[in-house]
């Protein structure tokens, strides 16, 4: 099932993941949770995943999902929109509007407690004609209280066959 902001279309479900890179991504979170919802920030290594690392996104969750910090990005996000986001809010790294429906669909993954895949446009002014497809997946202690996101987003020229490199 799908909802639609005004500039991201989210799914929660992930058979609609059409990048390979992404629906890895999905495939090694789901293989670290095991039996339970979602795994832990410390199940994850991504030296276990080196191919995925330019596509990475590590959040923290801040205010009880109200708001979110990059921890780490990877390079092809820095590459395409030509901004370093490690360590910025939400609201630092991109434009109002966009931040606001970011913080709008992340908020759900935290309360839901599942991943959600998204599509757009690239934020940057005048690259608009950049699309791009993420995930965004919880991670959480034994708690169960999501604490960190765990994602990647690919970038493409135009179609989904030209990625940016």
């Amino acid at each position: 099932m799908s909802f639609d902001t005004t500039l991201i279309t989210a799914d929660w479900d992930m058979e609609t993941l059409r990048e390979p890179l992404l629906r890895s991504l999905h495939a090694y979170w789901k293989s670290r949770r095991g039996d339970r919802p979602m795994p832990a920030r410390a199940d994850i290594d991504i030296v276990e995943i080196p191919t995925l690392l330019p596509y990475l996104f590590l959040i923290d969750v801040l205010d009880g999902g109200r708001d979110f910090r990059f921890r780490l990005a990877g390079t092809h996000i820095r590459d395409v929109t030509d901004d370093e986001v490690t360590g910025q809010h939400v609201g630092e790294a991109f434009p109002a509007d966009f931040g606001a429906e970011v913080r709008q669909v992340w908020s759900k993954v935290v309360d839901k407690k599942r991943p959600v895949c998204g599509r757009g446009r690239l934020w940057v002014p005048g690259r608009e004609h950049v699309t791009w497809e993420g995930v965004a997946m919880p991670l959480a202690e034994d708690d169960g209280v999501v604490n960190m996101l765990l994602g990647g987003v690919v970038f493409h020229l135009g179609s989904r066959d030209r990625p940016v490199s």
